[in-house]
Order: structure tokens, then sequence, then C-alpha cells
């Protein structure tokens, strides 16, 4: 059974509050999630235009390159993997000093060339977000990164997205189409919607096995990206549940067919083989001489007739006392 790998999302909820980020790394560590995701950018100017209106407010937000690499090193300090989205070339730059368990590559840059090809120079795992994507775009890419795109990522952010606007079912049919891949699922639910648990839930069922969810320290407190964000009591208790499913729902023929000590004494509550009438020392028995009746436990209980038929007994056994198997011999 391939066990659920969940990472908090970080975006630009830290608003280059270096602070902020820590903060969230170090709580996303305490409930013991696999990693956190980074949106890293180095040059604003690389990834927007002057002429956008927020580029001003998103060149507030944008660490150096230092500034990257103490939180690279915060992070792998936390023991927590780093799951890096790059959003401009300065920041493969990051590469050369620390490890990244994975590269995630950002919905709007599906078609940047020279960032795709700095991505497949690294080498390293590759996440794609799926979400807006044809097959025929997924199956170009999967061609192009030639085996090292790893993850297929379902969702997209709506600010917050709708379930019923996903197509969560999409999962399946990937899992089928890409049996290589894993498939995950990346909710973002809003904030108070009951589904930003439980969809996770459902996309697990479906065989997702990869779950990205955006974090924040104060769920519901407005700030960058916080529509979807849940704080840390919230996603451990998703990945709780993630966990759940796999332990005890999604289970393989030896594990599912082993009875907890719960099953077995149900199991054991079944009829047992006793007297139907008072039988002497030496009797050969017979079907008419035995019955099927409730009796309390006993390890030594027998649950069926047949087996004693044309066999004798060693020892009367009074009506309605169970007959035991060390009380019979062959005839």
């Amino acid at each position: 059974m391939l066990k659920s790998y969940v990472y908090a999302e970080t975006a630009f909820h830290h608003e280059g509050d270096m602070e902020y980020i820590k903060k969230l790394i170090a709580q996303a560590s305490a409930i013991g999630v696999n990693g956190i995701k980074f949106q890293v950018l180095t040059e604003a100017s690389d990834f927007i235009s002057t002429q956008h209106s927020a580029f001003k407010t998103l060149q507030e937000y944008t660490f150096t390159t230092e500034q990257w690499s103490a939180i690279f090193e915060y992070t792998t300090q936390a023991g927590l993997d780093i799951i890096m989205m790059p959003l401009d070339l300065g920041s493969f730059e990051l590469l050369s000093t620390h490890h990244v368990a994975y590269l995630d590559i950002h919905s709007v840059s599906f078609y940047d060339s020279k960032l795709l090809a700095a991505v497949k120079q690294s080498a390293l795992p590759i996440i794609l977000g799926v979400g807006g994507r044809t097959l025929e775009e997924i199956d170009a890419k999967i061609s192009y990164f030639e085996g090292k795109l790893e993850v297929l990522m379902v969702g997209y952010q709506s600010f917050p997205s709708k379930l019923e606007h996903v197509k969560i079912g999409k999962i399946a049919h990937l899992v089928q189409k890409y049996p290589r891949l894993a498939i995950g699922y990346a909710d973002h639910s809003a904030h108070d919607d009951d589904f930003n648990i439980r969809s996770n839930e459902y996309a697990r069922l479906l065989g997702a096995t990869f779950f990205e969810k955006h974090m924040t320290l104060a769920q519901g407190v407005e700030r960058v990206d916080y529509n979807s964000a849940v704080n840390a009591e919230t996603l451990k208790e998703m990945t709780d549940r993630i966990r759940f499913i796999e332990n005890n729902v999604l289970q393989n023929e030896a594990e599912a067919f082993s009875f907890h000590e719960t099953e077995t004494t149900y199991r054991n509550r079944q009829l047992v083989c006793v007297a139907a009438r008072d039988l002497a020392i030496g009797t050969v028995l017979t079907e008419n001489d035995m019955a099927l009746k409730m009796m309390d436990a006993n390890d030594q209980h027998v649950y069926r007739i047949e087996p004693f038929v044309g066999k004798k007994i060693q020892k009367a056994v009074a009506k309605d006392f169970p007959i035991h198997s060390q009380n019979i011999i062959d005839e």
C-alpha cells in the first residue's frame, strides 16, 4: 500500500515576512507533514511585467536569493522536504547548495520554455499541476520530461475553488491512464468549508497519494491566499484522516482478511456443537445426537457437526453440554 505524501503550501502568504514563513515551517514540522512548498521568486521583474497592477506588491513580497537560502536551511533543520516551485531562472541557483525533493511547475509557467528547460536539466523529480490542462497537454509534458515527471496534481486556485467545479473524479481516470505516475490533489476549498478536509478523503479513495494544502498561522485572517489556507490544527486533521483511510480502509487482501480481536470474538459467537440428549460413554455419534446451539465462549468449542458423525465419545456428555475434540476417538 502506497503511503501518501502531504505537504504544506506557502505561496505568497508570507507577504515577504521572514519571521512569518519561519513560523509556518515550524508549525508544519510540528504536525508531521512530509514537506513544505515554496513559490520561489528572486527577481519580481523576471516574472511579472512592471506594468502589471500588482508589480509593486509582488516586488515587496520577493525574497532575495540569500533570504531563500536561509529559509531552505531552516526547513532542512526542521526535518521537512523542500518542494520548490521556481518562478524565475534565478531561483535555480538554490539547487547548487540545497537539497530539493521536488520541483513543482506553476500553471502559469506551463509554456515557459526557458524555465521548463531548466527544470528538465536539474534532473530532479517533477510535480506538474494539471488543473485546466487537457490530456494532450499532459501527454506532451510527460514526453518532454523523459521520465522525470513523477506526480500529476489535480486542483486549481479560484480564491476559493468549489469542489463541484474542480471535477475531482478525474483523479480516478488519471490513476488508470498513468499507472507509472503518482496522482495528487491540491485542494483549494474555502477555509471555512467542510470540503477543505473532506475532499482530501475523497481524493485518497479515488487513488491520490500526494496532497498539497495552503497553510496559514491564523485561519480566516485576511492576507494573500488566505481564502483556502488552513491552520496547523486543520492541516493535521486532514493528514490524520488521510492516514486513517490508508491504514483502515485501503487494504491489501492479506490485511483485509486478518481479523481484529473484536471480529474474532464476533466470529466465536457462532453456534456450538452440543449433545442433543444425554450421551453415554462409547456412544457412536449420529447427526441426531448433536445440535448447534449458543454457548458461552471457549477456545475448545467446535462449530460443526459433520466432523463428529461416526466418531465415538470417550466420556459421557449431558444434554446441552459441548462436545469437544479431545473427547472424540475414531470408531
